[in-house]
């Protein structure tokens, strides 16, 4: 754990200087094969707890806030939700949205289950892992002008209207900060890692694994590590 070390001692330096910044699903919660059941890992709510007390915590979701906000109750932590993306949309783009999310119920497979978001449509197929193809095939055919396509771990996601990233919510988040850590487990999470080397501060990328952990992530990760890891390491940040 070199480079963790490294941050953990820059921390406990000063715990009010770091940025403490994490992914949800996957990462402070294990994936679950239906969205809205996904909690927040119990064995990670006490050192959560301490370290938003002592530091500047924050979480980087396509989840809503206000999802967020319910899964993490009792922790200080800035959240942002839907990516940092605008959670209201005009008439015009909630049209598309929710004309689109009618269309994938009625095209695709019963198995694939449709997410209608603050300003996009997810498509989940963790339940039947063989319709990769035709899931992202039917997405990708999806052209109109103002939907772009977000791809992670068992979903396609198509963005109505503005899209943002992580990476972006990252570097205005981490300011005059003198170390940053982010971990993440998905392909949106492969950004925030690339920015962490281009940042002035002491950082540390930490790349939580799993059985569908992408080829990139591990190509930016300064570590892999096993959830359980992730477990010890946020403990060490705590001093518990």
């Amino acid at each position: 754990m070199p480079q963790f070390a490294d941050f953990l001692t820059a921390y406990r330096d000063d715990p009010t200087a770091a940025l403490l910044a994490f992914d949800f699903d996957g990462t402070l919660a294990p994936i679950v094969a239906t969205p809205r059941q996904a909690q927040l890992d119990p064995s990670l709510t006490t050192p959560l707890q301490a370290l938003g007390e002592q530091s500047n915590v924050v979480v980087i979701s396509g989840r809503p806030t206000e999802f967020l906000r319910s899964r993490l109750a009792g922790i200080k932590a800035t959240l942002i939700g839907n990516y940092g993306r605008p959670e209201t949309i005009d008439d015009q783009n909630l049209a598309v949205r929710d004309k689109l999310a009618r269309r994938a119920a009625r095209e695709l497979p019963t198995a694939v289950l449709v997410e209608v978001k603050p300003s996009s449509v997810a498509l989940h197929y963790r339940r039947a892992p063989e319709l990769a193809s035709a899931v992202t095939a039917w997405a990708r055919a999806v052209t109109e002008a103002n939907i772009t396509h977000e791809f992670g771990k068992s979903v396609v996601e198509l963005v109505i209207g503005e899209n943002a990233s992580k990476d972006a919510v990252l570097r205005r988040l981490s300011g005059t900060y003198q170390a940053v850590l982010y971990a993440g487990d998905d392909q949106g999470d492969v950004a925030p890692l690339q920015l962490l080397p281009t940042l002035t501060a002491l950082t540390c990328g930490l790349v939580i694994l799993s059985d569908q952990t992408p080829p990139d992530l591990l190509d930016v990760a300064d570590e892999q590590i096993t959830r359980q890891q992730f477990r010890e390491y946020l403990r060490s940040l705590a001093g518990q």
